[in-house]
């Protein structure tokens, strides 16, 4: 990274937070270290939350005096800041939050650099949760534990009082010590809040599993559950084979990422255009980051094409089938376009059938491995409520054929089901493709994809969006065996 912080750009950057941003920073900060002493401070901001504050440098100054080296508290804030999305204020400071992001990797809940990662995967299990489903977990917490905090609009609040009393317990790989969440965990549980529940289960196993890595028995139990390559059955007991995607020949994933799009002039086309010119796809490149930063971890020669017309799209396709040599274990495809029912849009907005993309990857060259094809498009004008979509929510495609697959070791998953929209944020991608790349990276160590996919479609399903928008995908499969991924291959 090119441009550094400074102790005497704090200050600045302390004001351009915003006050909830100002509580996430300082509980992935302090946390770890002092928990009961942050949420002191906290306590007192909180009747004053527009009041100027020097959090940053007191933080700052502590721990360049005590624990780490100087430049350690640097990366440290500026990894904080990535995870609670700053990305303004980095901005203003000099800094390209891609390249932090890339460097930090923010929404995978099990890597952490310099932050405390326990503390990095509660403040995403927060963020998860709306506010009646905070208001939940609050309610029960106070009723079976002694919590010093008042009442609070900040769940990370909650979370420093547990820390601080011991009834969450961080852990410290310096001092080989594990993590436990095991309250936490029971809260999920009784309050039937399993996707939670699950989530806060692997914060905890992540961490401990670093811990134990010496001996890492599931690490061995699970090389004799999955074959080396191309899905050769390994363990005798399970009558279904694997396949498993080995990083050292994983295959080619093509991502097709169209943001802008014009109207094609060819008269001869002309009835084929959308009643209504699309608009740019503000978002989409949040999510071809996400899915390039992990498919290429998992071992994956990207290509990236972007803005291209219908036709080429299936050209696209076809020199990637082209590509795959005997070696490659896979081929994947993402389409990041407006779409309709069965159909994505090019850039000149003319649709390409989805079919007709499978039958380019349906080839003979392909036969035994698994083509997987992940569509975040439209299947129609329709919204699962009747409202019109939130300002910062946007669906991809305009105001019929299914696109099942008929071909063996095929899977389609599609973001939201035949006749409804797909929604995206505009600036932190889209539901599906992000849930996608979040639930590969939290659960490829112990799930095959399918099962994977299922939580996938347990979390959209039960998001809501400004005015209350709903959607739920879809996913078409043909695939014989348990598909694994191998572990990733972190730089």
């Amino acid at each position: 990274m090119s441009i550094s912080i400074q102790l005497e750009d704090l200050d600045f950057i302390e004001e351009e937070l915003h006050f909830d941003d100002k509580v996430a920073v300082l509980f992935l900060l302090y946390g770890h270290r002092n928990p009961k002493y942050v949420l002191q401070l906290l306590t007192v901001a909180i009747r004053a939350p527009d009041a100027r504050t020097q959090f940053l440098s007191e933080w700052a100054n502590l721990v360049a005096k005590g624990e780490v080296s100087a430049s350690r508290w640097q990366s440290e804030l500026l990894e904080a800041l990535a995870i609670v999305q700053a990305n303004l204020c980095l901005l203003k400071c000099g800094f390209d939050d891609e390249e932090l992001r890339d460097q930090f990797l923010p929404h995978v809940p099990e890597l952490a650099t310099h932050v405390h990662p326990v503390l990095k995967g509660l403040w995403l299990l927060c963020e998860k949760m709306d506010r009646a489903t905070s208001d939940r977990l609050e309610n029960y917490l106070r009723q079976n534990y002694a919590l010093a905090v008042m009442d609070s609009e900040f769940l990370e609040m909650i979370m420093l009082d547990m820390i601080g009393q011991g009834v969450i317990k961080l852990g410290s790989k310096e001092g080989g010590q594990v993590s436990d969440l095991s309250n936490l965990i029971a809260a999920f549980k009784a309050l039937e809040m399993e996707g939670l529940k699950d989530f806060c289960k692997n914060i905890e196993s992540n961490f401990n599993r670093d811990l134990q890595s010496g001996e890492n028995q599931s690490d061995n139990a699970k090389s004799t559950l999955v074959a080396e390559v191309k899905g050769q059955p390994v363990d005798n007991s399970d009558h279904l084979e694997k396949y498993v995607i080995s990083w050292k020949n994983a295959g080619l994933i093509l991502i097709i990422n169209q943001f802008q799009f014009f109207r094609d002039s060819n008269p001869e086309l002309a009835e084929l255009l959308p009643s209504e010119p699309l608009k740019n796809r503000r978002g989409t490149e949040v999510d071809k980051m996400a899915i390039l930063n992990l498919f290429t971890n998992l071992g994956y020669e990207p290509i990236v094409v972007e803005n291209i017309p219908h036709l080429e799209i299936m050209n696209q396709v076809e020199q990637a089938v082209d590509r795959v040599e005997p070696h490659h274990c896979s081929l994947v495809i993402c389409l990041l376009s407006h779409g309709q029912e069965g159909k994505v849009y090019g850039s000149n907005s003319i649709p390409v059938s989805v079919k007709a993309i499978e039958r380019k990857m349906a080839a003979r060259k392909l036969t035994g491995k698994p083509k997987l094809l992940f569509v975040q498009a439209c299947q129609g004008s329709g919204l699962q409520t009747a409202v019109d979509v939130a300002p910062r929510l946007e669906h991809d495609g305009p105001s019929s054929e299914t696109t099942a697959s008929v071909y063996v070791d095929f899977l389609v998953a599609w973001s939201t089901v035949p006749g409804f929209a797909s929604i995206r944020h505009i600036e932190k991608g889209s539901w599906f493709i992000q849930e996608l790349c979040s639930k590969i990276r939290q659960l490829y160590e112990r799930d095959h994809l399918m099962d994977i996919l299922t939580a996938v479609i347990n979390d959209v399903s039960a998001k809501r969006g400004y005015e209350n928008e709903c959607m739920v995908p879809i996913i078409y499969t043909t695939l014989r065996k348990k598909l694994y991924f191998e572990a990733l291959k972190v730089k």
